[in-house]
């Protein structure tokens, strides 16, 4: 099966990144392109396996190494497929901006092998049919992205990782006793359990605790508090990863884990008890992500108000407990992973401390460097949901799962996501009235055309979903 191909290729290639790197050595000039050679090459083949498998799946497809009740499954269906391609789309663009970005005398080595770690193990996520496999691949991704948070080895990135730590380790307990109350509620780790599991009150409160254990990397509130720290602290090609990947991986997981209750002939009482959960959940994280977002002023900070109001919208999706609801999960992670990570590129490495990202110090950065002015100006207008752009879809797509489902408790949802989709042009307008029409006094650094490719690559790749989406949303509806 291709997944677990996929996983070996980039496995072994962390391997193989370091081994390149250490017989080039630190004084190498082309250090940093042979071993991002291989970590790209590594992200190509993937994602050529992956598309020589791609088509309309109907239903699903399984894989177990070993025929056994606690044996490791892993599945591919259409939504699966999907993601995991965002993923490996995200992750090269991610390497080609990091080939610039980094210099000789860092780390190079290490940094491709955890970017290729976490690549590996978001797919590990994205296609684990069990709860153990799914833990395990979980905290493979946590590990790697520690590592890749604390690289830039700042006081500041060091207390960051140190927080994504401790809050991530809450979550995965929490998540670990939801497993265990599922499985001695139905006596299977297969995620097609979590439909049986509400037949109990053991399994149903096991299924809610397992999704707010896993609500912790979707940056989730009142769990989200570690993820303005990393946004704000992580090397740029790390937050960009992680910000374009990591988050949308998150709110996926949730996903997993809840997909076997759609279109099921469970109690209603059970359901309805999840969909209140979900639909608290969201109505809290769109509130304190887009209100949190308007009173800052550092970039790098808005951003990540901007995801957790972005998990919240996927959340309010998610809880019609529906395919339409599925769909517009699935669009949104795109979409949103080529905007998100496409703005920490376009900070760049000359703008990559926090203090850089100050809107005081971009104001007027857009008038010096016309081209970067124009791919700020279009990726505020883009998140913003304006069209042609993909989000402006992901936006109709949550809305229309919303109404729908038919009922006065989406009905009001979708009126506050709607509401909250107009708080978010705020904080968005903020940044191209100061970074593209503001009247800066520091002189600026044009932007070389081969810094840019990775932005404006993003770009298009999310004017295209904007222009046809149904190339993409027949993969998936």
């Amino acid at each position: 099966m291709w997944i677990t191909t996929v996983m070996e290729v980039l496995f072994a290639a962390a391997v193989l990144s370091l081994l390149v790197d250490l017989a080039a050595g630190r004084r190498a000039t082309r250090r940093a392109y042979a071993v991002g050679a291989v970590c790209g090459g590594a992200i190509l083949v993937s994602l050529a396996l992956l598309l020589s498998e791609w088509a309309p799946v109907q239903g699903f497809t399984t894989t177990q190494p070993v025929v056994d009740a606690f044996a490791t499954v892993y599945v591919a269906d259409r939504f699966s497929i999907f993601v995991a391609f965002t993923v490996l789309v995200v992750g090269l663009v991610v390497t080609l901006f990091s080939w610039r970005s980094l210099g000789a005398s860092d780390n190079i080595g290490p940094f491709y092998a955890l970017v290729l770690l976490l690549i590996g193990s978001l797919v590990g996520v994205i296609s684990a049919g069990d709860y153990l496999t799914l833990f395990l691949f979980w905290e493979g991704m946590s590990v790697a992205a520690y590592g890749l948070v604390s690289f830039g080895r700042t006081q500041l990135s060091l207390e960051a990782t140190m927080k994504y730590f401790f809050m991530a380790g809450i979550g995965s307990l929490l998540a670990l006793y939801g497993i265990s109350l599922v499985n001695a509620a139905t006596g299977s780790i297969q995620l097609s359990a979590g439909l049986a599991a509400l037949g109990s009150p053991a399994g149903a409160l096991g299924l809610s605790v397992l999704v707010l254990g896993l609500g912790v990397e979707a940056a989730v509130v009142p769990l989200h508090t570690w993820l303005p720290d990393v946004y704000a602290a992580a090397p740029l090609p790390s937050a960009s990863l992680i910000s374009g990947a990591v988050t949308g991986v998150g709110v996926f997981a949730i996903l997993k884990v809840l997909q076997p209750l759609v279109g099921s002939l469970a109690p209603a009482s059970s359901l309805l008890d999840i969909q209140i959960l979900l639909a608290s959940l969201a109505f809290i994280t769109m509130f304190v992500g887009n209100l949190s977002g308007l009173a800052q002023t550092n970039l790098r900070r808005i951003l990540s108000f901007s995801s957790i109001a972005q998990t919240g919208y996927m959340l309010a999706a998610l809880s019609t407990l529906s395919v339409p609801g599925l769909v517009a999960v699935v669009f949104t992670i795109w979409n949103h992973g080529l905007l998100k990570s496409n703005f920490f590129m376009l900070l760049g490495k000359d703008n990559s401390s926090y203090e850089s990202a100050e809107l005081e110090h971009l104001k007027g950065a857009g008038r010096q460097d016309r081209p970067l002015g124009f791919l700020y100006a279009s990726n505020s207008l883009a998140m913003m949901g304006a069209p042609p752009f993909g989000m402006f879809w992901s936006e109709i797509l949550v809305v229309w799962a919303l109404l729908s489902a038919q009922s006065g408790l989406f009905f009001w949802l979708a009126v506050v996501v709607v509401g909250n989709i107009l708080l978010s042009i705020g904080y968005y307008y903020k940044i191209i009235n100061t970074v593209v029409f503001g009247k800066g006094e520091g002189s600026w650094i044009a932007r070389r055309p081969a810094d840019l490719a990775p932005p404006v690559l993003m770009l298009l790749l999310s004017l295209a979903t904007g222009l046809v989406p149904f190339l993409l949303l027949n993969q998936i509806a």
